[in-house]
């Protein structure tokens, strides 16, 4: 059952009471039932990771590194060719080294042509520092009807601006893909740049961006609901000091990511609109799953995983491993038609086949 935010506000006290004994009969079952499979599970479990369950990376037992007391090698693996960084054809600046003087008998050599010119690049970063623009907006008095004028900056230059549009491009980097505190945004351009900027411009900086970007982030929102096939996600997101969600919706026309207060359905269908995907391809979750699609793809991916922790519970069972490996088997195929373009369209079908058939015996 999912009950939107502004249901919730139409309902009484009464009401309300009544949902959440509901609430909390329903979560006492479900506690029961979750500790009546956990009380059958094998004793030494394999414990639940990102490896065998939908559980994000980030809540993994990280172990300790073993440090080994081997020095380094240097130099490509066996195996590896050499990759070595390749020459500039036209440096910015060429040093000549030459040849004093013999360190044999001391004749001086500075004369002499060289029997050969070994070469060595070195890149380097130019000095850096602030470039300050100054608009002097003219104001002159009209001779004629004697009213004041005054002449229009260009854009870009306007007074109300204090900052170019490659020093905003750099702080917006800094802050939506490096993802940077403000603190250290203001560090690293004072550091970098020698430019002073505040907590207060930063914001007003990533604000414009924003606002900027907008147009182009509705334009591929839109190109991406009205694809036939639509995999979707959502994940916990902070925003102010409170948990939020990040969804995020891919298709072949791009990727397009949203922040939203619930997790519930309702942003999926705000964000659909009247569009309706041929395929919807999404982890269990329920809200995923009321997405306007007229079939369901359950995520490959989530899927082996899951079946990786049953098999290492049960590892008698065939059934999980051939499963997993149709999946696997699955995801290769696709990625041999559609990425690397190993198959051709009947080469493709004919496989896809093959394995319905397959499976069909299994």
């Amino acid at each position: 059952m999912i009950i939107s935010e502004a249901q919730l506000e139409q309902l009484s006290r009464t009401e309300l009471i009544a949902l959440v004994k509901a609430l909390c009969t329903n979560v006492a079952s479900l506690e029961q039932r979750v500790a009546e499979l956990e009380a059958k599970l094998p004793p030494g479990a394999p414990p639940v990771t990102s490896r065998n369950s939908s559980q994000p990376p980030s809540r993994d037992q990280k172990s300790n590194l073993v440090v080994s007391k081997v020095s380094k090698r240097i130099g490509a693996k066996p195996g590896h060719a050499a990759a070595t960084r390749p020459f500039v054809e036209k440096p910015d600046r060429v040093i000549e080294v030459k040849a004093e003087r013999c360190t044999n008998c001391h004749t001086n050599l500075q004369n002499c042509e060289p029997v050969r010119v070994i070469r060595h690049q070195l890149t380097e970063l130019p000095v850096v520092r602030p470039l300050v623009i100054e608009t002097q907006i003219h104001e002159v008095e009209c001779p004629h009807c004697h009213t004041l004028q005054r002449a229009t900056p260009p854009v870009g230059l306007e007074p109300t601006r204090c900052f170019g549009p490659r020093l905003e491009a750099t702080v917006v980097y800094h802050k939506q893909t490096q993802h940077l505190s403000y603190a250290r945004i203001a560090a690293q351009m004072q550091d970098l740049f020698g430019v002073t900027l505040s907590a207060g411009g930063i914001n007003a900086i990533v604000q414009r961006g924003g606002q900027l970007a907008q147009p182009k982030a509705d334009a591929i929102g839109a190109a991406v609901a009205r694809s036939p096939i639509i995999g979707s996600d959502e994940t916990s997101a902070r925003v102010q000091g409170r948990n939020w969600w990040q969804w995020v919706f891919r298709s072949a026309a791009g990727v397009y990511h949203r922040i939203a207060r619930t997790r519930s359905a309702a942003v999926v269908a705000d964000f659909m609109g009247e569009q309706c995907a041929d395929v919807w391809v999404s982890d269990c979750y329920s809200a995923q799953l009321l997405a306007p699609a007229k079939q369901f793809q359950l995520c490959l991916a989530h899927q082996i995983r899951n079946l990786t922790r049953l098999i290492e519970q049960a590892p008698a069972l065939l059934w999980p491993v051939k499963i997993q490996a149709l999946f696997q088997e699955a995801i290769h195929l696709r990625n041999r038609f559609f990425t690397t373009d190993e198959l051709t369209l009947p080469g493709y079908l004919r496989r896809v086949a093959e394995l319905e058939t397959a499976w069909t015996r299994y």
